[in-house]
């Protein structure tokens, strides 16, 4: 029966289950109800007297899955467990939302985006690309930087405990390079697409005071050699203060520099001719895109590119990696051909 007077009948909460963990499980659930056309209806995954105290928990992350009547699932874990989880829920017609990476290599990475485009789902990967985007391109139409050739990567961050699932090969993959460094290096992607070819090393050389090596790297080193002649350095580390996160792109006559919340655009004589702030809503954002893909029925051409990005970066990430293991330059487009997935055009 229509509504009488045009009246339309409000949309019913998408419901929602909160798998996190601890240290973001605060900031995930406000972000969630921050979301009109979201409900935050039960969680998993933390103890019981981590989890936010006014939600319904559960011990059994399959169970709240299987039985938590939800809708959408928003997944902050270890990468093995996001794609392991995530494979439960598109199974149960769940959409997902989910941390980088897409998997600990790039045949996981491919794996899970097929599962993903053979269901009625919305399966979406945070990029940090799509939200700061808008603001690199309104700067480099304001002061002409057209291409790219040569961009900078400097990524220093504090370490995780042996402890922590970021120090464990089998539920991380990778370490500086695959959590810390990875936006920067989607970014990368974005502006200059896949390099020709990668020279990496590695290596395990910092370690919390009383504890063992961890498993997965702690300082990073790697060109990217472009066609045409272009150039990328990266450089990860865990532990080496300072701490920053910061990328720098130069073209013929001016720099595009990139933290996590400011650009700048300078000229070759190092004076300021564009600067901006980028927002600091990136939850929020994410949320209501999340939410606003679901509704509207279908994937929307903006998701399908950004899983086609990460599944580049992973790309990325697997030649570096395994460069290192070689000491040979490699390509990440091999990879491609090797799994039979369509290589990205630029």
């Amino acid at each position: 029966m229509s509504a009488a007077n045009n009246e339309t009948t409000p949309q019913r909460a998408l419901q929602v289950g909160l798998i996190a963990e601890p240290e973001r499980i605060g900031a995930l659930g406000a972000a969630i109800r921050g979301c009109s056309h979201l409900h935050l209806a039960t969680q998993a995954g933390p103890r019981q007297s981590e989890a936010l105290p006014d939600v319904p928990w559960y011990d059994d992350t399959r169970v709240m899955i299987a039985q938590g009547e939800l809708d959408a699932l928003v997944l902050d874990t270890s990468t093995r467990a996001g794609v392991e989880l995530g494979a439960t829920a598109i199974k149960h017609g769940i959409h997902v939302w989910r941390t980088p990476p897409l998997g600990r290599s790039f045949a996981e990475a491919t794996e899970v985006v097929h599962n993903a485009r053979r269901q009625p789902v919305v399966y979406h990967v945070v990029s940090w690309w799509d939200h700061l985007a808008e603001c690199v391109s309104s700067a480099r139409r304001a002061t002409g930087l057209s291409s790219v050739n040569l961009s900078e990567i400097q990524v220093s961050a504090a370490g995780p405990p042996l402890k922590s699932w970021r120090s464990s090969l089998v539920d991380a993959g990778g370490g500086v390079l695959l959590t810390d460094a990875y936006a920067p290096l989607e970014i990368l992607l974005a502006l200059r697409g896949l390099p020709e070819g990668v020279l990496a090393a590695i290596g395990n050389f910092r370690r919390p005071s009383g504890e063992g090596p961890r498993e997965t790297e702690d300082v990073a080193n790697a060109i990217l050699r472009y066609a045409g002649g272009g150039l990328a350095c990266v450089r990860a580390t865990w532990d080496t203060l300072p701490y920053e996160r910061c990328s720098r792109h130069h073209g013929g006559e001016v720099t595009l520099t990139l933290s996590d919340a400011h650009l700048a655009i300078a000229g070759l004589d190092g004076e300021c001719r564009h600067e901006g702030t980028i927002p600091d809503n990136l939850l929020a954002v994410e949320m209501d895109w999340f939410a606003g893909t679901i509704l509207g029925g279908e994937p929307a051409r903006k998701e399908t590119a950004a899983l086609d990005r990460h599944i580049a970066t992973t790309a990325l990430l697997d030649a570096i990696y395994l460069s290192a293991r070689t000491g040979q330059p490699e390509s990440p487009r091999k990879l491609y051909r090797v799994q039979g997935w369509p290589e990205p055009k630029s």
